[in-house]
Order: structure tokens, then C-alpha cells, then sequence
């Protein structure tokens, strides 16, 4: 499971794709303005469905606790410029939840997967990228995570040969669902996960 993390203004870790609340919340501001207790009271389910009016804004902690031992998380770092903390933090909840095996994280910043690989060299790291990210074999990466438009034969097949893993996002279309399957990718996120579901039960 993809998921989005952030820091909120008392270094709490929360999910959140959005560097500001408005589209799910309602408010304005961003995610560094706030706290966890007034994060906490925002409601952020009913812009989605209204089967889930009344859910909070998560903690990477709470996440971290209910996935363990069911699935496995690629964790995007997502910076807004005010963080201070982001890495060391999600580094230690990462290990205190004893899910470090069962981790991806990802980033779009080169620096703070350095950062990640210096505190926890074992850790899986992964390149959030929309252009050409060049040689896989250069790159001292586990992953490329992939804008659709990027995973073209050539690159999967070079990432393979490097042993570098293909995460390509955000793929929708079913046709698109059985190109990547067919040819090797690693993962594949999208928001149709019943599509993508009957697509490899039907042997794409």
C-alpha cells in the first residue's frame, strides 16, 4: 500500500497527499500550521464518500500498527519545506513498529533518501520520478517508482537487469494494468484496485 507522509507542526507524522487541508478538510492552511491535537479534529472523510464523514486525518503511527503483519507499506516522504524532522522520525516509528523488512520509502528528493540510507543502511529506498531518471545502475537505489509515462520497455528491462524494483504510478486504465504486468514491473498503484484485482486473476 502506497501512502503519503507529512509533518505536522509538532513533528507528528501523518498521512497526507495534499501540502495544504483544503480539499479534504476544508481549511486552508497547511499541514505544518497545525498540531496533532487540532489535525486530530479536523474531519477528513466526507470529501471522499460520505461512508466515511467523521474519520481524522491518521498518524503514520496508527498506520504503521494496523498494517502490521498484513501488508506491506511504500511510505512517500512528502516535503513542504517546513519539516524538521521528517526522516529521523519515520525512521524510528519504521523500526519501533518492527516493519522495517516490510517497508518502501520513497521520495522525490534525492537528498533525504541519502539521508535515509546513512541512519538506516539497510533500508529499502525508492526514487519518486516524472523524467528520465538515466542509468538504474548509477542511481545506488532499491527503487524507481514511476510516473505512467516513464515505464517504457527499455527502462523496465534496465531496471531489471540492475536489480533495481519498477513502481509505477498511478495506472487507472485496464489496458495499461496488463502492459505493465506483462512486462514485469514490480508493483503497480492506482486507485481501481478491484480492476487491477480481476486483471491478474484473469492471467493478464
Amino acid at each position: 500500500m502506497e501512502i503519503d507522509v507529512q509533518e505536522a507542526g509538532d513533528g507528528t507524522l501523518v498521512l497526507l497527499h495534499d501540502e495544504d487541508l483544503q480539499r479534504v478538510a476544508g481549511d486552508p492552511r497547511g499541514v505544518w500550521e497545525l498540531d496533532h491535537a487540532a489535525l486530530a479534529k479536523l474531519e477528513a472523510g466526507a470529501w471522499f464518500s460520505p461512508r466515511f464523514a467523521g474519520e481524522p486525518i491518521p498518524t503514520l503511527a496508527e498506520v504503521l500498527d494496523l498494517a502490521r503483519g498484513r501488508i506491506g507499506l511504500n511510505i512517500e516522504l512528502k516535503h513542504h519545506g517546513h519539516e524538521q524532522h521528517l526522516v529521523e522520525s519515520a525512521l524510528d516509528l519504521v523500526r519501533a513498529a518492527g516493519m522495517g523488512g516490510d517497508c518502501l520509502l520513497t521520495s522525490e528528493d534525492l537528498g533525504a533518501l541519502r539521508r535515509v540510507k546513512d541512519l538506516a543502511p539497510h533500508m529499502r529506498i525508492g526514487w519518486i520520478v516524472d523524467a528520465d531518471p538515466g542509468n538504474p545502475r548509477n542511481l545506488e537505489i532499491n527503487a524507481l517508482s514511476l510516473h505512467l509515462p516513464l515505464a517504457t520497455p527499455g527502462l523496465i528491462r534496465a531496471c531489471q537487469a540492475a536489480g533495481v524494483e519498477t513502481h509505477v504510478w498511478t495506472v487507472n486504465e485496464r489496458v495499461d494494468m496488463v502492459r505493465l504486468i506483462r512486462l514485469g514491473v514490480t508493483s503497480i498503484m492506482t486507485d481501481r484496485p478491484a480492476v487491477l484485482r480481476k486483471v491478474l486473476a484473469e492471467g493478464a
